[in-house]
């Protein structure tokens, strides 16, 4: 999808408002979980013209009402809040509904939202099971509605320079790529009070035993951290094409070497064969030490071809590199955020790229177009990371993904 045309449709639509007078088209909006995480990205949402919040809905005590106040008092809107998705899915009047609740459970607010024809973006990882996978797949295929995974490490701007790099053939045939997402907190958010619905942050195993909380999704979800590989499929696959054909994978123990309280495997590591004969070598941990790269992060990617190879930097004392079969190594300068970009999309958080998300998702509704991260580009970086899990409990044995476009 070309980004200076939506830039240049906005921009039109804002000319059109200024000199005829004329209300630009709005996108109604519902916000389904409104944590900390959909709170930041209200604010970076809200700098989008076509934006328009209806209703904010939450399970945790007084935090959709609260929201909802401070967001209407700072934008002068009129959002509404509401308890439970059924509740705001019956009163509320919307086109579109944002999803940032756990996000395994999500599949089936998703595709209830769907059937009643309202556009769904979730965000990572789409889905817990194959099963899910194809009951988001179905959904779209049944109501002709827009579903868009909200997955934006994709784009970051060395990632967009190495899509050109590979649309050029700069690169050559592109035979081999790494991915690798290790996170590490001394304390995550691993727990839901039960009776407030908040999320603890467990100091100590006699927390995690507590009758007064259950397990969080980000507790489920590490227990086995192959899970969380969309943001590393994501953008690999937009750079090689093609889909994840097979997995196999191994991990390190249940039970953190250095979370001694948590039974979580500190790494699981991948292989994946692609349908474009490229390697996928991709990592996951989140329960052990390990330190943050420059521009990055939490993340480190790599991309070999016959031309060309690209990696990013491999600690904060490091830089992107870029090496020529014909020049050599070289130092580059892409970094996260594209400063050809306004203000307002490079300061978006995560490196500048939280904003395009929305602004794909609301082109595709307006102008009837495919968004970049459809439902299936959704679910073949979720399956593969489920399959993945799987084979590391059986060993390690090859599984075949399944083909979820025919």
């Amino acid at each position: 999808m070309n980004h200076e045309k939506v830039k240049n449709f906005i921009f039109q639509q804002k000319i059109t408002q200024k000199t005829w007078g004329v209300d630009m088209k709005k996108v109604r909006i519902g916000y389904l979980g409104v944590g900390p995480r959909a709170q930041g990205l209200m604010e970076c949402y809200s700098f989008h013209e076509q934006v328009q919040f209806v209703a904010f809905a939450d399970i945790a005590a007084g935090r959709a009402e609260s929201v909802a106040a401070e967001y209407n008092k700072k934008h002068g809107a009129s959002v509404k809040a509401y308890t439970s998705y059924e509740a705001m899915m019956k009163e509320a009047k919307m086109d579109a509904l944002l999803i940032a609740m756990d996000p395994d459970v999500q599949v089936d607010y998703a595709v209830d939202a769907m059937d009643k024809g309202v556009h769904v973006m979730t965000d990572v990882p789409a889905a817990f099971t194959i099963d899910q996978c194809y009951k988001l797949v179905n959904a779209v295929r049944k109501n002709g509605v827009k579903y868009q995974l909200g997955e934006q490490n994709r784009y970051c701007n060395f990632f967009k320079q190495w899509r050109k790099m590979a649309e050029n053939d700069e690169f050559g045939k592109i035979y081999y790529v790494e991915g690798e997402y290790t996170h590490y907190m001394p304390v995550w958010d691993l727990l839901r009070d039960k009776k407030t619905n908040y999320v603890v942050y467990p100091k100590s195993k006699e927390d995690l035993d507590d009758p007064r909380y259950i397990k969080s999704w980000r507790y489920r979800t590490f227990l086995e951290p192959i899970y969380y590989l969309p943001h590393e499929l994501s953008p690999l696959l937009s750079i090689t094409g093609g889909r994840i054909s097979k997995v196999s994978c191994i991990g390190t123990k249940r039970g953190s070497y250095t979370e001694t309280s948590y039974d979580a495997c500190d790494l699981q590591s991948a292989v994946m064969y692609n349908t474009n004969d490229t390697i996928f070598a991709l990592r996951a941990g989140f329960a052990s030490p390990t330190g943050d790269r420059r521009d990055t992060g939490s993340h480190w990617y790599q991309i070999k071809g016959t031309k060309a190879c690209a990696e990013t930097a491999r600690s904060t004392l490091d830089t992107m590199k870029l090496y020529r079969a014909d020049t050599g190594w070289e130092m580059a300068d892409w970094g996260t955020v594209d400063y050809s970009e306004p203000e307002y999309i490079r300061n978006s958080s995560h490196g500048g790229t939280d904003y395009y998300p929305i602004m794909y998702f609301i082109d595709a509704i307006l102008n009837d177009k495919q968004p970049p991260m459809d439902v299936y580009k959704a679910v073949e970086t979720a399956a593969p990371a489920i399959l993945a899990a799987q084979s590391a409990r059986q060993g390690g044995v090859l599984l075949d993904v399944p083909d979820f476009r025919i």
